[in-house]
């Protein structure tokens, strides 16, 4: 039988794309200056800058050094790239250059382009990314004395706070950020994970069900839910959607994972049939 290492997935750490405050989407500016660039003729020669948005975003910051958002889509762009970055060196260096673009903001004379929810929630993602969990804490506090009932900073700070095994505290966070948006499912999930980390499995399942039923296309929920259930002892439900997660998830080591998961729950679930067959063979 492969040996599992059995551990609960937090949902990843977003960084917002949406912004409300006014202007053009990341996307739609890429979009807008490749136009330009079909345009005319002698654009062609600078088209390596827009390969990326983190080129992209490179060269408009450095066109434009005194406006806000460009720097603060620079440093996200930058966040995103270290999240899929293929070291940890790699990782740290792009990180360690959002974090210098996002202070570049906070330098900056306010112009209204940035909203300061967003930034400090732009900061804290690349802390905790960083394993950072206290700067992230701090951050994502700071963030909410801006919007103070922000469901994502809120169950973005009871995911680092959970890091921290500060689980009463971060119980108490998902639990606001659900009541800022009852359906939110990164909150439902997220208070499946600090009942888990509470032994209350039970309640844990009802809330990573819920999570799956409002967003089900995110692979690890059907793993922390498949955890609760085994420990339950409802093998046949948590072989289910044990099976469910090996289906859906991308990650080659992830499924590796999950198929040996699959294996010890099937296991178990012979093991348990072979004990009831026992017992009525010896009471014959």
């Amino acid at each position: 039988m492969a040996r599992t290492k059995k551990r609960i997935q937090q949902d990843t750490i977003p960084s917002p794309m949406k912004k409300q405050s006014s202007g053009l989407s990341i996307a739609a500016m890429a979009a807008a200056m490749l136009i330009i660039c079909a345009l005319t003729a002698a654009a062609y020669a600078r088209n390596s800058i827009y390969q990326t948005y983190v080129t992209l975003w490179k060269s408009v910051s450095e066109s434009s050094p005194n406006k806000r958002r460009a720097h603060e889509n620079y440093g996200q762009a930058l966040s995103t790239a270290g999240s899929m970055a293929r070291s940890a060196d790699e990782a740290r260096r792009l990180y360690d250059e959002a974090l210098r673009q996002f202070q570049t903001v906070i330098a900056l004379k306010d112009d209204g382009s940035v909203p300061m929810r967003d930034l400090y929630r732009e900061i804290g993602v690349v802390q905790f990314r960083l394993q950072r969990f206290d700067d992230a804490i701090a951050t994502w506090q700071t963030g909410l004395r801006f919007a103070p009932n922000d469901p994502s900073l809120l169950n973005n700070l009871s995911i680092a706070l959970m890091q921290k095994g500060r689980f009463a505290e971060a119980a108490a966070s998902a639990e606001m950020a659900l009541s800022a948006d009852p359906n939110m499912p990164q909150a439902l999930n997220t208070l499946g994970q600090s009942y888990m980390a509470k032994g209350d499995f039970e309640r844990a399942v009802q809330y990573f069900l819920r999570a799956i039923e409002r967003e089900p296309d995110v692979p690890a929920r059907y793993w922390n839910v498949a955890l609760a259930l085994e420990q339950v002892k409802k093998y046949d439900q948590a072989l289910q959607y044990a099976t469910e997660y090996a289906a859906r998830e991308r990650d080659p080591i992830g499924r590796q994972r999950a198929y040996g998961y699959v294996e010890h729950l099937q296991q178990v679930i012979r093991m348990r049939g072979e004990d009831g067959r026992k017992t009525t063979d010896t009471r014959r």
